[in-house]
């Protein structure tokens, strides 16, 4: 049996190394002085080993965590660069501008609507055909909002 000055010295490495190791569990912790020789040095050898193997836990990171931890980041960024590729993936600016562009059309169209409209509302002889002509410019500026042309819409009808 020995001391953890006896296991240090056994070992080649400094005494605040051993107590460092019995805190951290990698060497069991006996009484003062009922430490086995071969058996601290089975468990520091196999502490090397991890740490050599990169399996060890260096405080709270794991080598062998962290290095599959980047990999899976590596192989998620890839993964998203190829769905941009493959137009599956947008950047959220991109469609935030465009649909921005369109709700301002749309609402620059609407808000012209009174003034288009009124002379030609003021010479219908009855409210269906007012009616009739507010409904045709409100669509027109909606189906701005959805892409539609004019010309497509006459195609349809």
């Amino acid at each position: 049996m020995a001391t953890q000055h006896e296991v240090a010295q056994h070992l080649g490495i400094s005494q605040k190394m051993v107590a460092d190791m019995v805190a951290m569990g990698q060497l069991d912790k006996k009484p003062r002085g009922q430490y086995d020789l071969d058996e601290c040095r089975k468990q520091y050898i196999e502490r090397l080993r991890e740490t050599a193997a990169g399996r060890a836990a260096n405080g709270d990171l794991d080598l062998g965590e962290e290095r599959a931890r980047l990999a899976k980041e590596q192989a998620d960024a890839k993964e998203m660069e190829n769905e941009v590729q493959r137009g599956a993936l947008v950047y959220i600016e991109d469609v935030a501008g465009a649909i921005e562009k369109q709700f301002t059309k749309v609402r620059t169209k609407l808000l012209s609507v009174p003034t288009k409209v009124a002379p030609e509302a003021h010479a219908c002889a009855t409210v269906k055909e007012v009616q009739g002509l507010l409904e045709q410019s409100i669509t027109e500026a909606l189906n701005d909002l959805v892409g539609l042309d004019a010309a497509d819409t006459e195609e349809e009808a």
